[in-house]
C-alpha cells in the first residue's frame, strides 16, 4: 500500500511551503491521544497531560475522533496563504459556511471509508453515516450525531477546545518550535528550486521513492491514495510533533496537503532514523542464531575476529562473513589498534531498533 502523488505537468510554483499552527496543534492533540505512537516526546506529553484542566480533558475525549486516526481536513490549511496565526486560522474555520463545515469535518469524524457526497441532502445516507460511525466507536457515533443535528454547537465546542489548548499549553509550545519549522520551510523551498520536483518531495520522508512515467513521489504508508497534482496546488506543511506520521490529504476542491515531520534538533546526539529497508535488513540479520550468538560477545567489549572465533568455535571466514553482515546493517563499529582490529556492537543503534520498528509500522 502506498500514497502516490503524480507530478506530470506540475511546476515548482504549484507547490507552496509554509506554516500552519492549527495543523501543529492537531499533531499535538494526536500525540496526547495516542502517546504510544510518540515515545520520543513522552516527557512532554506527560507534563502537558498533567497540566491540562479537567474541562479541557473532558472536551478532548469528546472531539478525539477528529485527530485519533484520520486527521480532520478542516484542521489543515484549506487555502493559501500559509503562515497565518492560530487565531486567524480559527477565524477561517469559524467563518466557513455551515454546510461546508459539515462536509469537510464528516470524514474525520467517521475515521474510515464512507462516501459522504450526499450527506447534506439524503436522509438515508445521513442515517447510514451515523450508524457506520457508531460501529467504529461509540464516541464517533455520538460526534456524528452532533455534527448532523447541531453542527453550529459542535463547531463552537471544537473552537472552544482549540482555544483552551492554545492558552493552556500550545501557545508556549508554538513559540518554542516556530523558528525551527520556519528554517525547515526555507530548506524545503531551496530543494524545490534546486532539484527535480519528485526528488524534492521525496526528501520529505526517508521512506519515499521517486516514480517514473508519470513522474511521481511514492510514500510507503498503510493507505492507498493516488493524488494527481495537475492543475492543482500542493501545500507542504512541516511539523515538530507529527513524527513518525507523514499525512497526505487529497480532498477536492481543497489543495493537496502534505503534513510532514521534522527531526528534533534539541538533542546533543540526534539519532538518524532508519528507513523501512534498514529496519527489515537489521531484523533479518539478527534473526540468524549464530549471528545473534556473536552479538552476545560483541556487546560486552571490543573484540577481535580471532578471539570471536576461539570463543564461538566458528572458523575465521565464518566470523568474518557474520561481521560483514552486521556492518552492512549499521550494527557494528570497528577500530584499528596497531595490527589488530577490534569490533563492537553499536548499542545505540540496537537500542533504537525497537523504536524504529514501531515507527515503521505506524508511520
Amino acid at each position: 500500500m502506498a500514497v502516490v502523488i503524480t507530478l506530470q505537468g506540475v511546476v515548482p510554483a504549484d507547490v507552496a511551503v509554509g506554516l500552519s499552527p492549527m495543523a501543529e496543534l492537531m499533531a499535538c492533540l494526536h500525540s496526547i491521544a495516542e502517546p504510544e505512537h510518540h515515545l520520543d516526546v513522552r516527557p512532554w506529553l506527560e507534563r502537558v497531560s498533567a497540566e491540562l484542566s479537567p474541562e479541557s480533558k473532558s472536551l478532548l475525549a469528546v472531539y478525539a475522533p477528529l485527530w485519533n486516526r484520520r486527521r480532520c481536513r478542516a484542521l489543515l490549511p484549506l487555502a493559501l496563504p500559509l503562515g497565518r496565526t492560530l487565531e486567524q486560522e480559527l477565524g477561517r474555520l469559524e467563518a466557513l459556511p455551515l454546510d461546508e463545515f459539515v462536509t469537510v469535518v464528516a470524514p474525520g469524524v467517521h475515521g474510515g471509508v464512507f462516501d459522504t457526497r450526499d450527506l447534506l441532502t439524503d436522509e438515508t445516507v445521513r442515517s447510514a453515516y451515523v450508524l457506520s460511525s457508531e460501529r467504529r466507536s461509540f464516541s464517533r457515533g455520538e460526534l456524528a450525531r452532533r455534527l448532523l443535528q447541531t453542527p453550529e454547537q459542535m463547531r463552537a465546542g471544537l473552537l472552544e477546545l482549540l482555544r483552551r489548548c492554545a492558552a493552556e499549553f500550545f501557545d508556549a509550545e508554538w513559540a518554542r518550535v516556530q523558528h525551527r519549522l520556519e528554517s525547515e520551510c526555507t530548506r524545503v523551498r531551496a530543494r524545490i528550486q534546486a532539484l527535480p520536483l519528485p526528488e524534492a518531495l521525496a526528501s520529505l520522508s526517508p521512506n519515499a521513492v521517486v516514480g517514473q512515467n508519470p513522474p511521481a513521489v511514492v510514500f510507503d504508508k498503510l493507505q492507498s491514495l493516488r493524488a494527481d497534482l495537475r492543475g492543482r496546488r500542493c501545500l507542504l506543511v512541516p511539523s515538530a510533533h507529527a513524527r513518525p506520521h507523514l499525512i497526505v490529504k487529497d480532498d477536492p476542491p481543497y489543495p493537496v496537503v502534505v503534513h510532514f515531520p521534522v527531526e528534533r534538533t534539541d538533542s546533543t546526539n540526534p539519532v538518524e532514523r532508519a528507513t523501512l529497508a534498514q529496519v527489515r535488513l537489521r531484523l533479518a540479520i539478527l534473526s540468524e542464531p549464530a549471528r545473534l550468538e556473536l552479538c552476545r560477545h560483541l556487546v560486552n567489549e571490543p573484540i577481535t575476529t580471532s578471539d570471536l572465533s576461539v570463543r564461538t568455535g566458528m572458523t575465521l571466514p565464518q566470523v568474518s562473513r557474520h561481521l560483514g553482515r552486521l556492518r552492512e546493517a549499521g550494527l557494528l563499529t570497528s577500530r584499528r589498534d596497531g595490527r589488530q582490529i577490534y569490533h563492537r556492537l553499536d548499542t545505540d543503534c540496537l537500542m533504537h531498533l525497537g523504536v524504529d520498528v514501531l515507527t515503521s509500522i505506524i508511520r
